[in-house]
């Protein structure tokens, strides 16, 4: 896509873990354009995460291998930047927001002073000014006493303060891309709904283009344009969301919809997935997923279906994909 913030081709990644190599994802790729919300859904050990930090660059070089054709952010060819050039696209350009923010924050600095920083560093801000700007996103992000809170270190705050915290220094420095990392999963169900009613809120404001990683497709379903599934480390669905909400073409994102309980009705009968997904340090000759599924034939057991463009624009991986009249 030509105006695209965040595009990653043939992507793959590779984990060393106590002498085996964990494949951790397959040949992914997808884009995001301007203003876009993008949702990235699967189960855990699905590879979501690993892509996402991926395009940061913040997986542990020491053991991890990754590869791809290409990997740009805004423009920017992020493969070989080192890391004094990736400093000027982190932040400016895409931020983060991780999932355990008393894991992410710094605990010996003050909230302040860690949303002060990008300011700083990337803004050009005195300390006092950015410091003035870090009181008023406190106050944007809805964290009651900010002038208190301001002062204080990430233990002393409440879950919930924290991720705001997050995304108050995600903010901080108006990035084209913003990253949100299952940012509620930790969070009671009241503060998720604030937190998603925050992001949404802000992000529709400043018109960037977001990446919200879940296992959660209702919750996707207030939120994304489009939405990306993925299964054992590949994409095997991407499609405009009303589409894949409507009918989903891969056997897979069909399961993980039944499984799911419906924002209209909350009490209808769910239908888990049968089995478990395949151990990731084994590679498979076929499907990752026809040994869950009720339509694999001989040639999913032995052949990988590639990831395919059909009539309706959505992209499919699948030999045998569901019709409308199948969902």
């Amino acid at each position: 896509m030509s105006d695209a913030v965040l595009s990653v081709e043939g992507l793959s990644v590779d984990f060393a873990v106590g002498g085996s190599i964990i494949h951790a994802v397959r040949d992914v790729s997808l884009s995001v354009a301007q203003g876009e919300v993008l949702g990235l859904v699967g189960e855990s050990g699905s590879g979501k995460s690993v892509t996402m930090l991926s395009v940061v660059r913040l997986l542990d070089a020491r053991r991890t291998a990754i590869t791809a054709r290409a990997m740009s952010v805004d423009g920017h060819s992020i493969l070989d930047l080192r890391p004094r050039a990736l400093e000027d696209v982190r932040g400016p350009v895409v931020s983060y927001i991780f999932q355990d923010p008393l894991t992410a924050l710094n605990p010996l600095l003050t909230v302040g002073r860690q949303i002060s920083e990008g300011m700083r560093r990337h803004k050009g801000l005195s300390r006092t000014a950015a410091r003035a700007r870090a009181l008023d996103l406190l106050r944007r992000v809805g964290i009651p006493a900010p002038e208190l809170r301001i002062n204080q270190l990430p233990h002393q705050l409440s879950g919930g303060m924290r991720q705001r915290v997050m995304i108050a220094m995600a903010l901080a420095v108006e990035p084209k891309l913003l990253i949100a990392d299952e940012p509620t999963t930790a969070l009671d169900v009241t503060v998720q709904a604030e937190i998603v009613r925050l992001v949404q809120s802000i992000q529709r404001e400043q018109g960037m283009a977001m990446v919200w990683v879940t296992h959660d497709l209702a919750l996707l379903a207030r939120l994304a344009d489009r939405v990306v599934v993925m299964y054992a480390g590949r994409i095997v669905e991407d499609a405009l969301a009303e589409a894949l909400y409507d009918a989903p073409a891969h056997p897979y994102t069909a399961g993980l919809l039944a499984s799911t309980s419906r924002i209209d009705d909350p009490f209808s009968e769910q239908e888990p997935i049968p089995g478990a997904p395949p151990d990731p340090r084994v590679v498979h000759p076929g499907c990752s997923f026809a040994p869950r599924c009720s339509r694999a034939q001989a040639r999913c057991q032995g052949e990988v279906p590639a990831l395919e463009i059909k009539a309706d624009g959505r992209r499919v991986a699948c030999f045998y994909p569901l019709t409308g009249s199948q969902t």
